[in-house]
């Protein structure tokens, strides 16, 4: 059970962070800036998951969704609270008219009539209703931030993985270019071979072709790389950033790392996570739903009191002569209405006693409703083990094509080593040499390949213990 003070202790906590994530906003907005005139600026993965995060439409719907309970439950807290009104009347009758402060009729005469009351009126008991209620609003409040922050990592996991992709094409590019530049180097001196007739035309011809392949793959990159970029910077909500660009990281630690291999004591750790704090509030709050729905069986006790008065320009008060007769003056406003003041003071009970069975209908859908919040809750729960099942599959699986496509590198780079020698010592034809070239090539892109995809599964593992994603 959440209690209305460490409610408070946690709103004015969130309160002083989101305060904090105000500074944070503006200064990422002077980043934009800087950026848009800089055009050598380069973006690490944290900048991009702050920046992306205070700039997501999700999260700021998130955010005013968060306010949106912050105040039904505020208004929870303020129904204890009498109602008190005030009331005010004028009334002018003309003819034949009743003069209500004394309620007789006067004829051929205009009657002014002013009154005025103040009710005072609360709810004594009503089956706990308004207790269940701002208890049902706490946990929603505390849903509604939880799924804030469920709306951030799901953020914060697309942008590493934007991130990761754009390194990967980064490499791909490096790598393409360094074989250009050795296929150029290499028909250089191929075409040197040719001139003194050592080798043939179709030596250099075939040479060329594979020139030609390689500036095609290479075209083919920069095209990945620049959607890539475009995935990330939308990812980032940025428009017409020239020249962006992000850091190449270190992630030679990263590669040496195994997967945790306790499946469960990574699940154990991940039921902190806000997907699964969200169902559990909301779990609670359905069940603060049933105790509403079983409110209304009770019987409501109300307490009213007012006070009024009125006047009437047609009353007149009575007065004795010395004689004892009597005799009639004007009633002053004032003494008339003191002297007409009344005051009430009441209990008011009601009982339920058959309304269509709707109160008992109202219970049994709030328990159902029950029931299946408490299936999500179970549902969210046997995803997140099998989610966290099948990231340590990946991680495994990506370690071992990491390390077959490292000694697949280091194998096809011997037999390339070898190759060469025996084309530069012409012991064999182009043919077998651009074989041990491609090979070396097409290793060297599984290993690429296998790398990133290696690093990425170790966020998403990371992820699930709770550790924060950098790189």
């Amino acid at each position: 059970m959440f209690h209305i003070f460490s409610y408070l202790a946690t709103y004015f906590d969130i309160t002083t962070k989101m305060k904090v994530k105000y500074v944070i906003i503006l200064a990422l907005a002077l980043l934009t800036a800087r950026v848009t005139s800089q055009e050598s600026y380069r973006w690490d993965i944290e900048t991009c998951i702050d920046y992306a995060i205070a700039n997501n439409i999700q999260v700021k719907q998130g955010i005013n969704n968060m306010e949106l309970s912050r105040l039904e439950l505020q208004q929870a807290k303020f129904d204890y609270l009498p109602s008190l009104s005030a009331s005010a009347g004028y009334n002018a009758n003309f003819g034949r008219a009743l003069d209500p402060t004394t309620y007789q009729y006067v004829n051929n005469q205009t009657v002014n009539n002013i009154n005025g009351s103040v009710a005072l009126g609360t709810q004594v008991f009503a089956g706990m209703l308004k207790l269940h209620t701002m208890k049902r609003n706490e946990f929603n409040l505390l849903a509604s931030m939880q799924n804030v922050e469920r709306i951030k990592n799901e953020i914060i996991l697309a942008v590493a993985a934007a991130y990761l992709q754009v390194l990967y094409n980064k490499e791909q590019i490096a790598t393409s270019q360094s074989q250009i530049e050795s296929l150029n180097g290499q028909i250089e001196h191929t075409r040197i071979l040719f001139q003194a007739g050592s080798v043939t035309m179709g030596n250099l011809l075939e040479l060329e072709a594979q020139l030609s392949q390689e500036e095609y793959n290479l075209v083919s990159y920069r095209n990945d790389h620049t959607n890539a970029i475009l995935t990330l910077t939308q990812l980032l909500e940025l428009r017409d950033v020239p020249g962006f660009d992000i850091v190449k990281p270190n992630i030679d630690d990263i590669i040496t790392q195994t997967p945790e291999s306790d499946v469960d004591n990574i699940y154990r750790v991940a039921l902190d996570l806000p997907q699964i704090k969200v169902e559990e509030l909301r779990s609670e709050s359905a069940l603060k739903d049933v105790s509403i729905a079983k409110s209304r069986l009770y019987p409501t006790l109300n307490f009213n009191a007012s006070y009024g008065s009125s006047y009437s320009d047609a009353r007149q008060r009575p007065q004795f002569a010395p004689d004892g007769s009597t005799y009639y003056e004007k009633y002053p406003f004032f003494d008339q209405f003191g002297d007409n003041a009344s005051s009430m003071i009441g209990l008011n009970m009601s009982i339920p006693i058959f309304n269509s069975l709707r109160a008992r209908r109202n219970v049994s859908v709030a328990k159902t409703l029950l029931r299946n919040q408490d299936l999500a809750l179970d549902l969210a729960k046997d995803r997140l083990y099998k989610e966290i099942q099948q990231a340590y599959t990946d991680a495994t699986g990506a370690l071992n094509r990491f390390r077959s496509a490292e000694s697949s590198v280091r194998n096809t780079q011997e037999a390339f080593r070898y190759a060469e020698i025996r084309y530069n010592a012409r012991e064999s034809t182009s043919v077998d040499y651009n074989v041990a070239k491609n090979n070396l090539i097409n290793a060297k892109s599984l290993k690429i390949q296998a790398k990133y995809e290696y690093v990425f599964k170790m966020k998403i593992l990371d992820f699930y213990r709770g550790v924060k994603i950098t790189l």
